[in-house]
């Protein structure tokens, strides 16, 4: 008869004890949850944080080893890649934004020269094309070296002061940071044999189109050849190549069209970012001047056009930002044949038999002859 009665206390005493358990547990969520919170997510950064550096270290071990083979001691390579390594380049000031893009310009061309007598400095034996190629490798580790930094220092920062909002933000950064680092770290290989990339496709079209023509220099490591198509006169703008550059393809239009001020047309042809769930290799037709970069160039281009009053067209070949660094896949390079039919569909529509029209393959030269 006193079983019901014991049962009864006991179960009561089972509850009690699961209620004050989950007191505490709450409590102890309400204190320390954000601390739990950014201790799991700062763990799962810094994984991602030492895969950087990681990425960063071999690569700038692979500079130091290739640059090693045209003359200089490891010891001085490594000492001039490290400085290589942490230089910069301060933008102008654009408060007063009057002539800024040639402010900019000449900012561009004193560092370029700068990082060119360095790279030159520990490769006496090199060719041209290859210390241009070696230049492509070290701009490489340049951008894994900032990004490891960049995300290291973000890191710290919220580790320092427990900031939440901080931390979250990394980590919602860090799929995109970690697939940039990905694609620049797989582009060492391409820059280190000397191949080309997905960014080379405006060069290949370009060659093509100049079908073996005598190609004279127009512009610091950018070249032009005359060509004819139907009656009409092409004037065929690309970079040097097959060393690694873009050139100056800008600069060489403006001379181009001082040159030929009754150019009907300027078609520019370049690879462009594809959006996520757009196919690799898909072509796109459109207005205005097909470049990237820091908008030097594109400026330039864009200005001698409309003092003319010439009618700007481009076409793009969308790829992944790793597809646009890395080794030319064969599929990209397909696209070749079809964007030179898309410019000559073009050119029949837009212009009639002895006009002129100037086209510039832009993308980087590399292993592009």
């Amino acid at each position: 008869m006193f079983l019901p009665y014991f049962q009864t206390s006991a179960d009561n005493a089972i509850g009690f004890l699961f209620n004050i358990l989950w007191v505490v547990f709450v409590m102890a969520f309400l204190f320390y949850g954000n601390r739990l919170q950014i201790y799991l997510s700062l763990r799962r950064v810094g994984k991602d944080l030492r895969s950087l550096q990681r990425m960063s270290g071999e690569t700038e071990q692979k500079i130091v080893a290739e640059l090693s083979k045209y003359g200089s001691e490891p010891a001085v390579v490594k000492q001039e890649v490290g400085r290589l390594l942490g230089s910069i380049m301060i933008e102008p000031v654009s408060m007063d934004p009057s002539g800024v893009v040639f402010k900019l310009d000449h900012v561009i061309k004193t560092y370029e020269a700068y990082f060119k007598s360095k790279v030159a400095r520990v490769t006496p034996g090199a060719e041209k094309v290859v210390r241009q190629n070696l230049s492509n490798l070290v701009e490489v580790g340049m951008a894994l070296d900032f990004l490891f930094r960049y995300v290291r220092h973000l890191y710290t920062s919220a580790k320092k002061y427990n900031d939440l909002f901080a931390v979250v933000q990394l980590q919602m950064l860090m799929p995109t940071l970690m697939d940039t680092a990905g694609a620049y770290f797989s582009a060492s290989d391409a820059f280190t044999a000397g191949q080309p990339i997905g960014d080379s496709l405006g060069p290949m079209v370009a060659s093509k189109l100049m079908q073996g023509a005598k190609a004279e220099p127009v512009a610091e490591e950018t070249v032009y050849a005359e060509v004819t198509y139907e009656g009409r006169k092409l004037l065929v703008v690309r970079a040097e190549g097959p060393g690694g550059t873009v050139g100056r393809p800008g600069e060489a239009v403006e001379k181009l069209l001082d040159m030929h001020p009754d150019a009907e047309l300027v078609v520019t042809v370049d690879a462009a970012l594809k959006l996520e769930g757009e196919e690799s290799g898909e072509v796109a037709e459109g207005v205005g001047a097909a470049i990237g970069g820091p908008g030097v160039d594109r400026y330039r281009i864009e200005g001698a056009a409309t003092k003319r009053n010439v009618p700007m067209y481009a076409i793009v070949v969308k790829m992944s930002e790793k597809e646009a660094i890395t080794k030319l896949k064969d599929e990209l390079q397909a696209k070749v044949d079809d964007v030179l039919r898309r410019f000559k569909r073009l050119i029949e529509e837009k212009t009639k038999p002895d006009a002129i029209v100037l086209f510039a393959g832009i993308g980087n030269t590399i292993g592009v002859s």
